[in-house]
């Protein structure tokens, strides 16, 4: 047997092998891909239903609860009040200084005609089914880990600005991190305790 011919059956395990790592290796790649993929729709889902929780709890208390306890008591005792908008236009008499405008004078007013239920208002069972509200707190397939939740209310001049965020600090993918350059490539949040805003960095 020539020299030729022991190297060529000498190498055709390593090939194989080396075949058989990168294929699973891809393999492997595209299965984590799909993972986080599944993982982060599940972890969306809950931050857009807390963000809607809070939503609600302000609207009622004029401040966002960084308490989960108090969240979830909202969300299965509470009640949202109903209000109706009414817009009532006058046209403006010949002695209004406005008159000459030519627009009509335009008053707005407020009729609370009755209350809700807040899970029954903002998590009917047909959508969301009895999920537990004391679980919200917990992320998806993340044995047991916490969303953090943080609320502030801070005087800004003449007014009362409410904060509130919400992050996942355990992403199954390694990559999102806080120093990352694209906010859409950080830890997945809604909201931020130094703009007034609910947005959701996946947005």
């Amino acid at each position: 047997m020539t020299k030729t011919k022991i190297l060529t059956l000498l190498m055709v395990p390593v090939v194989v092998y080396l075949g058989y790592t990168l294929f699973h290796s891809v393999f492997d790649t595209i299965e984590l891909s799909e993972q986080i993929k599944k993982s982060e729709a599940r972890v969306i889902k809950q931050l857009k239903m807390i963000r809607d929780a809070e939503t609600a709890y302000l609207s009622r208390y004029k401040q966002y609860t960084a308490s989960w306890d108090t969240l979830a008591m909202f969300i299965d005792s509470d009640t949202i009040y109903n209000v109706q908008k009414r817009e009532i236009i006058q046209a403006r008499k010949k002695n209004d200084p406005l008159y000459y405008t030519r627009t009509d004078s335009v008053r707005i007013e407020y009729d609370t005609i009755g209350a809700t239920q807040v899970r029954e208002k903002i998590f009917p069972v047909e959508e969301y089914g009895n999920f537990d509200a004391s679980k919200l707190k917990y992320i998806a397939g993340k044995d047991g880990k916490e969303f953090e939740l943080s609320a502030d209310k801070v005087k800004k001049g003449n007014a009362m600005v409410s904060y509130i965020q919400c992050v996942d600090k355990f992403p199954l993918d390694k990559q999102r991190k806080e120093s990352n350059a694209s906010p859409t490539r950080r830890l997945l949040k809604f909201g931020s305790l130094s703009e007034a805003t609910t947005a959701g960095n996946w947005e």
